[in-house]
């Protein structure tokens, strides 16, 4: 997800009106409270994109977590103007002196996870100018990216544009997932989420090359009930990967990993066992473990976040790709060599174990977020999500299949058209998905890894109580 999309570029007059006009409305406010201190809010962000729906919900978020402040220094006036194209601001009037309301202030922005992305402007009318930080004992302010001199960084343009949204979008995402809050559960609640990822992943329809209950799509050896016995086939598993995180002590999560490895190549035997030798869930015995392990270990002892449980998973399985694809490509020959490892080599492209390494962030970072924002019935908002996953994701079976990685880019392409013309929420959108879907049938397409993360997507969903 990237909170700036949808965001109106500004210029540099429309950037020093806005500041002409905040100076005029400040000293209007300590004309009407010459003894209260005036305290405006804004976010510090740079380049020019201020504002947009995403970085609006975002400034909300922080303002509900600055307003218990506020209460406890009195709250004279309250004025917000969230709907400026150069930005939301939000102006309080408050009792106290200059002094240490000012400390207030930089104590919340440095102890906020999102602190340093506000500008926060204190003044009153009888001081004869602003107190810098330095005056009250605070350090500098530091840069985003390297932890330097931010003044320093700034005028010596040490970083580009690009870079410095990277930044801000991860710690954007880093908050949202730290407000995600995952319950202690059951194991049964657990599994049963787990299996309701997989089922409702296999019940929508259309999903162009992939099973459903109209079509085989691509797949000419399974059916919807094929999956269905694999997903009751797995539920022994699902219930072995609660319990090895669940009873693992110690921070040696790559050992508990290694645990789960040698359940998931049973529960593979369970599988083909129960759909006489289909491969419909190998992808989701890797990676749907590896999220109800974490998950079981995360919550041991309390409720936890999803920035936990993505940490969780990149200790799990960290050197990952190093271990599985680099190590075992210098000693496998080419007959021995997987899917996943020859693509690699080809391409560069680490799927799902890269994936895993990063804590999924298709699913923390865009799919579970989209999926949460969607309207409609479940079969909408899952098939907008499924498109969502398949436009921003290099999908190892779907290049393996097309035998070139330019299909991603054609991917990118079905899904931006998909929602240009309305998604799932029209019948354009709809027409255009069994379209695409009898497209991947004639050329054996099939987007089995933008499935796989889908399951990820509604198994955490359920969890959080999204879906």
């Amino acid at each position: 997800m990237d909170y700036f999309e949808g965001g109106e570029r500004i210029n540099l007059m429309q950037v020093l009106d806005n500041r002409e006009w905040r100076e005029k409305y400040q000293k209007q406010l300590m004309a009407s409270f010459p003894t209260a201190v005036i305290t405006s809010v804004k976010l510090n962000l740079p380049g020019p994109i201020k504002t947009s729906p995403k970085l609006q919900s975002v400034f909300q978020n922080i303002i509900n977590d600055l307003n218990p402040v506020f209460k406890d220094l009195q709250i004279i006036k309250e004025a917000s103007f969230v709907d400026q194209i150069t930005g939301p601001e939000i102006f309080f009037v408050t009792s106290g002196c200059l002094k240490l309301v000012k400390k207030i202030m930089i104590t919340f922005e440095e102890s906020h996870p999102l602190g340093r992305l506000l500008d926060l402007d204190v003044m009153c009318q009888n001081a004869d100018k602003q107190l810098s930080r330095e005056e009250l004992g605070f350090t500098p302010r530091k840069c985003l990216l390297c932890g330097k001199d931010a003044k320093t960084c700034i005028k010596e343009g040490n970083h580009s544009l690009a870079e410095g949204y990277s930044q801000i979008n991860k710690m954007l995402h880093n908050f949202e997932k730290s407000k995600m809050i995952v319950p202690q559960m059951t194991q049964s609640q657990v599994v049963n989420a787990a299996l309701t990822g997989m089922l409702y992943e296999v019940s929508l329809a259309p999903k162009p090359g992939l099973v459903d209950p109209i079509s085989n799509g691509a797949h000419k050896d399974m059916t919807v009930f094929t999956f269905i016995d694999s997903s009751l086939a797995l539920q022994p598993y699902l219930n072995e990967a609660y319990r090895i995180g669940n009873q693992f002590k110690g921070t040696d999560l790559p050992r508990m990993f290694s645990l789960l490895r040698n359940a998931g190549i049973r529960a593979e035997k369970d599988m083909f066992a129960a759909t006489n030798g289909v491969n419909t869930h190998k992808g989701a015995v890797f990676s749907l473990g590896i999220m109800v392990t974490a998950v079981a270990y995360a919550t041991q002892k309390s409720i936890t976040n999803l920035l936990t449980i993505q940490k969780v998973i990149s200790d799990m399985t960290q050197d990952l790709v190093k271990n599985d694809l680099v190590k075992n490509n210098l000693r496998n020959s080419q007959n021995r060599q997987t899917a996943g490892e020859r693509q690699f080599i080809k391409y560069k492209i680490p799927g799902v174990r890269g994936e895993a390494e990063k804590g999924f962030p298709i699913v923390m970072n865009l799919a579970l977020p989209f999926l949460c924002e969607q309207q409609g019935n479940f079969n909408q908002r899952l098939l907008n999500t499924l498109m969502k996953i398949a436009g921003n994701i290099d999908d190892t079976n779907l290049i393996k299949r097309a035998g070139n990685a330019t299909i991603s880019k054609d991917m990118q392409h079905w899904s931006m058209t998909f929602f240009q013309i309305g998604g799932s929420y029209t019948p354009e959108g709809l027409k255009f998905l069994n379209d695409l879907d009898q497209m991947f049938i004639k050329r054996n397409l099939s987007m089995g890894g933008a499935a796989d993360n889908l399951i990820l997507t509604i198994f955490l969903a359920r969890l959080v109580g999204s879906l």
